[in-house]
């Protein structure tokens, strides 16, 4: 329940099925806290449900069994016919038959008396509108003696009440004072339409006389200025009567009633009318919209009304568009007023966050176009005051900033006032968008060195302000106001020394943050200014200095970026100190100690410095961190500081390098061993193997020569870390010790063999023989010491052996595939080993087959003669004959290679998909005589395999016989001309998939399922193939087999596949007999669809009768449509296409058949009425008069609905269910 200054909201949610709930009703009824139109209301919407069907059931004469106990019987959903007529009775529907008779009556007359418009006077065609205007009144004061005719009355009541103004326009159009006939018709007109306005209203007086009014203001806009007088006149005499009876009684729009449409509509006709006809500037009316917008959102404040809501909202917006352009924009800001007016009432009463946004905007738009309301010279004498009083440089749109910076500070004032009225949610976001707006203007304001300044000063004081004004400090508002402080000092700085150079504003930034850092570390004091959050907001500002500090070193002198060794310094301090963020300086302490590297640019005297600072820096952190990490880097500053001492006392030739690094591994590992405890004995071993790695790299792209270094050093550096390398692995073997090992033994192989003699072929066979012997040995020492193998045994060995492929593989010779046949034995070695190893092993395998084919690939390169796809079919051939031997070869296989019966099957089917995928791939190539027979021979082997394994899985069974049919098409393609085999190759795969489904398959040991399947596909498969190419009996015999196959598998549906194929073959015959009539198309569809209507077995069903009349209706839709588009060519077609529709009609009244009797009624009654179009067409007055009684018709049928509304919904309910039996 939310309470509201004026009106209270109850929100209830109740079951409808409790019983309470019409009593409670009842009693709020007579309480008078509902009234009767809202209880009504209630029920309709809520409590109505569809009324039960009665179903009688019959009893047996005897019963036999025990009574079972029944369920109730699912209420029937009432026919949608049913529910069409309930809805058609409804107040709404009768509503809109009301008005299309009446719209379709007054158009239609207009148009009969504009076609003989020219024959009367302008008192005679005044006449005309004025009798109308009588008519409708005297049709109304008829109907209103009818109580059972009370909504008929009501609609022409509204009509009559509109009409009025419209008579008061046209008397003042046709201006019939200038003869006295016309004088005197007009003064009877005026009086007697006021006395009709006037006992028509049922409502106050002021709304009376406000009615009559507005039509009185139709007239003397011969008069200049008049128009736009009246439209304000007008408008503004409307809000205020309807502002003063809302402000008098509460009421809404809502209780206005039929007064409220009739003074909209007499409003909207004086707008019309000025726009339109008087040609008033648009421009000149928006405040006029603005104050409609007004008043349509302010009478629906209390009882919401979104559509006249939104729509007064929309001309409160239209009005603002229209007006803000005009010079100078007080309407605009008139319209802006009244929202604002609008929004803070809405604010008042709800305390919405999206009343406040709105309110904000507007209220900004507002203060913006007061500096328009200042005359053009004024402006420009403001802006010259500014440019003089800025130095000259100033452009208009810098002074944006400060002209709405008061804005801000209202926004901060209404904060103020939300927060004391008890809203802070409210208040904080007003300090939000007021924060929003001023960063917008910062950002305007940053491009002048004075603007900046003096915004940013302005800035600061108001934050003070604010901030002062807060019971309690706010962290973000401290935040806010310190960086903004800082801001504003080093703009003033930046506006008093202009030519500051990049290195000083280090230096600058640099002091300040030695400022703000002292401060964050003083002791706690009685002042506010120490306050924690103060001092945590100068710890933040000072590490944004020191970083904005930072790039402004980079480019300037190296001994210049020494000077930011002070900020880790500083932090090294902080760290020491007793503050929360102690342990944090440290870190960013090591962070700038890392960044401050940079600046020296790897110049050898300022690394030096930097280096040696570091290290004395690190140690100090290291010893308050307790961290490894800080460790590792101490030592690396070492050790960058020891390399910066040798090169700058030595100097280190590239060649020598690797060695020293070798040495300093030495010294690293020696040093680990003196040091057997504490933090930095795992940062030595890290730093260790980082190096080693380092070193190896370095060695290893030397020998691939990218650095030039000699073969000696290599194998001399090499040694000496290998050497270092096992000494550590000796100690502790590790996996990544092996790794080092086996690569520097890579390294000093590789460069002794490429030394004595440079060849690919002599490292190839160097790293296979590694490759072997790690694998024997590693097998050898595990079954001599029963020890695990370790994982890098593994690895050693394959990437021994991927090196010596690689090396192998760079030319391609007749003994690649036997390099690779012992490249694939160590993977074989090594994948046995483990059950987790069996990849390896299932790669390796197919690395023999890899071998196999490169010994092949050779051999074909070298042959000359014959056909490109005879090779291919040796390929193929090639990888048959290996998924057969490892089928006859399995047991023995399956024992070396450690593998599982299913695993090495599915290598077998790999081979057999490879020889598969080259046998397609020889059909896309010429083939000689022989390799035409190969390929059919190797095909028909492959489908055995194929065929044979699917014994056990049917999915094989599926591509056997695509091999097959592959195999039977090639056969016949050379036997058969191709243009013979295309058209009859539909057919000819019917007899083979007769045979496919025929033959005993359970008998032979197969499954029949995949081989039926297969012959249910084929035929269709093959017509899809060949549609361009088949002929038509060929569609025949097709279509012929799918009927057969439907009668014996007992499927109906598969008939459906003839009747597509008979319909294809039917449209061609059509065609080739050149019948260009769409109706025979149309005719082959329509028949299928009645087919599918009749015997589908879903369709079939009782439940489903609703789907086969939408499809019968559907068919004969379509026929029916072709034969009226086709039926206005001659008449004897129009004749045929009724007596079709006559002939639909009789079938379904015979067959009892709603989609016959109701398509056939559409296509009778819809060319009745074309061949009665087309005689009108001849006749326009016909058209007119007709319209006419059409319009009669309609407020004929609405007011007896209305009055009989009972007797019709009987009557036709009757027919309904009749109908609605039928099928």
């Amino acid at each position: 329940m939310t309470s509201q200054p004026e009106r209270i909201e109850i929100k209830l949610t109740i079951p409808a099925t409790q019983p309470q709930l019409l009593e409670g009703l009842d009693l709020w009824l007579r309480l008078g806290l509902l009234s009767e139109t809202q209880v009504i209301q209630i029920c309709r919407t809520y409590l109505v449900c569809a009324l039960p069907v009665p179903e009688v059931t019959p009893q047996a004469d005897f019963i036999t069994t025990p009574a079972t106990e029944t369920l109730p019987a699912r209420t029937r959903p009432a026919p949608i016919l049913s529910r069409i007529l309930s809805s058609l009775m409804e107040e709404i529907s009768v509503v809109w038959l009301l008005f299309l008779g009446v719209f379709m009556v007054v158009v239609s007359s207009g148009v009969l008396a504009a076609s003989q418009w020219q024959n009367f006077s302008a008192v005679g065609q005044y006449a005309i509108l004025f009798g109308y205007t009588l008519a409708f009144w005297f049709a109304y004061w008829w109907t209103r003696q009818r109580p059972n005719l009370s909504l008929t009355s009501r609609i022409l009541q509204v009509t009559t009440l509109s009409l009025i103004p419209v008579n008061f326009w046209a008397i003042d159009g046709f201006q019939l004072w200038w003869d006295g006939l016309g004088l005197i018709v007009g003064a009877i007109a005026i009086l007697s339409l006021s006395a009709i306005a006037w006992t028509l209203l049922q409502a106050a007086l002021p709304i009376r006389v406000n009615t009559v009014a507005l039509s009185w203001l139709q007239l003397g806009w011969i008069i200049p200025s008049f128009p736009l007088i009246a439209i304000y006149s007008g408008t503004v005499g409307t809000a205020g009567v309807l502002w003063h009876r809302g402000e008098k009684r509460q009421a809404s729009l809502i209780d206005l009633g039929m007064s409220g449409v009739v003074l909209a509509i007499a409003t909207l006709l004086l707008f019309a009318r000025g726009i339109l006809r008087a040609s008033v500037p648009i421009d000149a009316i928006g405040l006029a919209l603005g104050i409609c917008g007004w008043v349509l959102c302010w009478l629906t404040r209390r009882q919401v009304q979104p559509l006249l809501t939104r729509t007064g909202i929309g001309l409160l917006v239209l009005g603002w568009i229209v007006a803000v352009n005009v010079e100078p924009p007080w309407q605009a800001i008139a319209v802006s007023i009244l929202g604002i007016w609008l929004l803070a009432n809405h604010l008042q009463r709800l305390w919405q966050v999206w009343d406040l946004l709105a309110l904000f905007f507007v209220g900004l738009q507002a203060y913006c176009l007061l500096w328009r309301l200042i005359p053009i010279a004024g402006r420009q004498q403001i802006i010259a005051f500014a440019t003089q009083i800025a130095g000259g440089n100033l452009l208009p749109g810098e002074l944006i900033g400060l002209a709405l910076f008061p804005y801000i500070i209202v926004t901060l004032i209404v904060a103020s006032r939300l927060r004391r009225a008890s809203q802070p949610n409210l208040a904080n976001y007003t300090e939000g968008m007021a924060l929003i707006l001023g960063i917008i203007l910062a950002l305007v304001s940053l491009f002048h060195p004075l603007m900046r300044s003096l915004y940013l000063l302005a800035s600061t004081l108001t934050l003070i302000i604010v901030l002062r004004q807060r019971p309690t400090p706010v962290a973000w508002l401290i935040y806010l106001t310190h960086v903004t402080g800082i801001l504003t000092l080093y703009a003033w700085i930046g506006w008093s020394f202009p030519n500051l150079n990049s290195q000083f504003w280090a230096v600058i930034l640099l002091i300040g943050m030695i400022a703000e850092w002292g401060f964050a570390c003083r002791g706690a004091q009685p002042c506010a200014l120490t306050h924690p959050i103060w001092q945590r907001s100068a710890w933040y500002i000072g590490l944004v200095l020191a970083g904005l500090s930072y790039p402004l070193l980079i480019a300037s002198n190296l001994y210049w970026g020494l000077i930011w060794l002070v900020t880790p310094a500083c932090l090294t301090f902080l760290g020491s100190r007793t503050i929360p963020q102690a342990r944090l300086a440290n870190w960013l302490s090591v962070v700038a100690l890392l960044l401050a590297q940079i600046l020296t640019e790897a110049r050898v005297t300022p690394l030096l410095i930097s280096t040696a600072v570091a290290t004395s820096l690190m140690l100090f952190n290291t010893q308050k961190l307790r961290s490894q990490l800080a460790a590792a880097i101490t030592i690396g500053f070492g050790l960058s500081f020891a390399g910066t001492c040798l090169w700058q006392i030595w100097g280190v030739p590239l060649n020598w390098l690797p060695t020293w690094i070798g040495v300093a591994l030495w010294g690293l590992w020696m040093l680990r061993r003196f040091i057997p405890t504490g933090i930095y004995t795992p940062v030595l071993d890290g730093w260790a193997i980082a190096l080693s790695i380092i070193n190896l790299t370095l060695l290893t792209l030397g020998r691939l020569e990218v650095y030039p270094i000699q073969d000696l050093y290599i194998i001399f550096a090499a040694v000496i870390t290998t050497g270092a390398i096992t000494y550590r692995n000796w100690e502790q073997p590790t996996n990544l010790g092996f790794y080092g090992i086996a690569w520097g033994t890579e390294l000093v192989v590789a460069s002794i063999v490429w030394w004595s003699v440079p060849s690919f072929i002599n490292i190839a066979i160097a790293n296979l023989g590694l490759g072997l012997a790690t694998q024997l040995g590693g097998d050898w020492w595990v079954r001599r010491s029963a020890l695990p193998y370790l994982s890098s045994w593994h690895v050693i060995s394959l990437i021994y052996a991927v090196i010596g492929l690689i090396f192998a593989h760079y030319t391609f010779t007749a003994y690649t595939g036997l390099y690779t046949l012992a490249g694939a034995l160590v993977g074989i070695g090594v994948g046995r080993r483990l059950p987790l190893l069996k990849p390896i092993t299932f790669i390796s395998v197919f690395g023999i087959s890899f071998a196999a084919y490169e010994l092949l690939i050779y051999q074909l390169i070298q042959s000359k003669g014959g056909q490109a796809g005879d090779g291919i079919v040796l390929l193929s051939a090639l990888a048959c004959a290996i998924a057969i031997i490892y089928c006859f070869c399995s047991r023995w296989l399956l024992f070396y290679w450690r593998l599982a019966p299913q695993e090495l099957l599915g290598i077998t089917h790999i081979h057999w998909g490879v020889g598969s995928f080259f046998s397609l791939l020889a059909l896309g190539v010429n083939l000689s005589n022989f390799g035409s027979n190969l390929w059919l021979l190797v095909t028909v082997v492959l489908a055995a395999y194929a065929a044979w394994q699917g014994r056990n899985h049917n999915f094989w069974v599926y591509l056997g016989v695509i091999q097959f049919t592959i195999a039977i098409a090639h056969l016949l393609n050379r036997i058969l001309p191709l243009s013979a085999l295309l058209s009859w190759s539909a057919a000819i795969a019917c007899v083979y998939a007769y045979l496919l489904y025929s033959l005993p398959w359970q008998t032979w040991g197969w499954s029949k399922q995949p081989w039926q399947r297969s012959a249910t596909v084929l035929p269709g498969v093959i017509v899809l193939l060949t549609f361009s190419e088949i002929s038509i009996q060929g569609l025949f015999i097709v279509a012929a087999f799918y009927a057969w196959l439907a009668r014996v598998e007992n499927k109906i549906r598969l008939s459906y596949i003839s009747i597509v194929l008979a319909d294809w073959a039917i449209i061609r015959l059509i065609q080739n007999w050149q019948f260009t009539d769409p109706l025979w198309y149309v005719s082959v569809l329509s028949s299928s669809l009645l087919y599918v209507a009749q015997v589908d077995p879903t369709l079939r069903s009782p439940t489903e009768k609703e789907k086969r009349h939408i499809l019968r209706t559907l068919a004969v839709g379509l026929f029916c449509l072709t034969a009226l588009y086709q039926s206005d060519n001659s008449l004897w077609q129009g004749i045929l296409t009724i007596f079709l529709g006559i002939g639909l009609i009789l079938a379904g009244i015979v067959v009892r058949t709603r989609a016959y009797l109701y398509v056939g009624t559409l296509t009778f009654i819809t060319k009745v009425l074309r061949q009665l179009w087309l005689f009108i067409d001849n006749y326009s007055l016909l058209l007119w008069a007709i319209g006419i009684v059409v319009g009669l018709l309609f407020i004929w049928i609405a007011a007896t609905f209305e009055a009989r509304r009972t007797q019709a919904i009987a009557l036709m309910q009757t027919w309904i269910r009749e109908l609605e039996s039928w099928e």
